[in-house]
């Protein structure tokens, strides 16, 4: 019976590592993605700057434009078609300006998405912990009551032996 005992717990205690294990496996696997999130997000990020930086380097590209096409303005026929390539340029420049407004709210938008996901991957990591937490707490508690189970055996054996004895005791003086 021991030997069964022992065996139960051996495979109990198999399938628990067995589970532990699945459970590390997903948890790094979500791990390593959230990190794979991060990185992209941190990408992100800076090529916002970068184009925050563009934007400023335009803006101030076309007020010294403006202001050129100004000066030019006096001149003659020569002047007036420098300005319509200038104002030509300023046009191909404020569409570029709002492509690039578009991929940043595109971008934006994107790392809102992948913040929530980190948000949802550490709610599940917390919930994984917790369940490894309570498996662990249900283990301890069942090799106690092994612990127990096993005292009370040798209790009752030994309680057995000694009434068995007090039987064959009162059966030899009754018999005499």
């Amino acid at each position: 019976m021991n030997d069964v005992t022992t065996d139960r717990l051996k495979e109990i205690q198999s399938e628990l590592a067995t589970i532990l294990e699945a459970r590390l496996a997903a948890l790094t696997e979500s791990m390593r993605g959230t990190e794979g999130v991060t990185r992209r997000i941190v990408a992100a990020e800076i090529e916002i700057e970068r184009h925050r930086s563009a934007r400023t380097q335009l803006d101030a590209e076309l007020t010294s434009l403006q202001a050129e096409l100004s000066a030019l303005s006096a001149r003659s026929t020569e002047a007036q078609d420098g300005r319509r390539r200038l104002s030509a340029e300023r046009e191909a420049l404020a569409l570029q300006v709002e492509g690039v407004e578009r991929e940043v709210r595109e971008i934006d938008a994107e790392s809102s998405k992948m913040r929530q996901k980190v948000g949802s991957l550490n709610e599940e990591a917390d919930s994984l912990r917790a369940e490894n937490s309570n498996l662990k707490m249900k283990l301890k508690t069942m090799e106690e009551n092994i612990t127990r189970m096993r005292r009370l055996k040798e209790e009752l054996m030994s309680s057995i032996s000694g009434l068995t004895a007090q039987m064959t005791g009162l059966a030899g003086s009754g018999a005499e």
